[in-house]
């Protein structure tokens, strides 16, 4: 599974901060670390501040000391276009969606980058509460990007979980959202946890069951902290589990390194 390290994240206050006082340190010190824990790529989102501007910075900040994959989080095509100027190598876009500004604004960059592009099931009407709703919205999405000849094999759907405080259904709406999306059209997946344990105590514990069941159903990527080392954990036991660990070399590794959380 691919993992996308959530930690430069500008709604995070110490990563705002950071991003004012154009404090280096703060900004390449997490993206080491969380390049060191595993991350495959890197979330970077400038939107809290001067995000157009604040993009240009953070990539080239956080590329002079790690040449990890990044991820241009945003929903101002200005941004994106931004990002995809100046960061070097592999990139992926988060994200667009069928609201029309966003279409409008992401899909023309989406297609001349031809890079991983994230897609939300929603549009203009917000997210849709149910698993058919949805599913209708990936499939308009999907249709879109085919017909405009961007390469789906590169696209990857988030069904968008809603918080389990807001209603207790809410993740099964979304397992069962993964699971057709992936039966249907034959693209990947992908989610962010901290959405799910919104409101409830022990937001991790929620957060690290969630992963796990979405991978068991074949989700393909995640948005997370890659330096909870339980998460990190449950992504190695999962993987095991579900025979993605020859001969649990992996799991081996983990645990000789001590970086197994119990």
């Amino acid at each position: 599974m691919l993992i996308i390290g959530e930690k430069l994240n500008s709604t995070i206050p110490q990563v705002r901060q950071a991003i004012k006082d154009k404090d280096k340190a703060f900004v390449q010190d997490m993206a080491i670390k969380q390049t060191e824990a595993g991350a495959d790529l890197l979330d970077v989102n400038t939107a809290m501040e001067d995000e157009v501007n604040d993009m240009q910075w953070m990539i080239e900040t956080i590329q002079q000391v790690v040449d990890t994959p990044l991820c241009i989080d945003s929903t101002n095509p200005e941004a994106v276009a931004k990002g995809l100027e100046t960061a070097k190598g592999r990139v992926m876009i988060n994200s667009i969606s069928m609201e029309k500004a966003r279409l409008e604004g992401i899909l023309p960059l989406a297609l001349d980058a031809k890079c991983e592009l994230v897609a939300l099931t929603t549009d203009d009407n917000g997210i849709p509460k149910t698993v058919e709703d949805r599913l209708a919205i990936a499939g308009r999405l999907v249709d879109i990007l085919d017909k405009k000849g961007f390469p789906l094999e590169k696209l990857y759907i988030d069904p968008l979980v809603l918080p389990l405080a807001v209603s207790s259904d809410n993740a099964m709406i979304f397992y069962q959202s993964l699971t057709e999306i992936k039966k249907r059209y034959g693209v990947k997946t992908i989610s962010g946890l901290s959405n799910v344990s919104h409101s409830l105590p022990q937001r991790r514990l929620i957060n690290r069951y969630f992963l796990a069941n979405c991978m068991n159903l074949g989700m393909d990527a995640a948005i997370l902290d890659p330096l909870d080392a339980h998460i990190m954990t449950a992504i190695t036991v999962t993987n095991l589990l579900m025979n993605e660990d020859r001969f649990a070399r992996k799991y081996l590794q983990a645990y000789r390194d001590g970086i197994l959380q119990s």
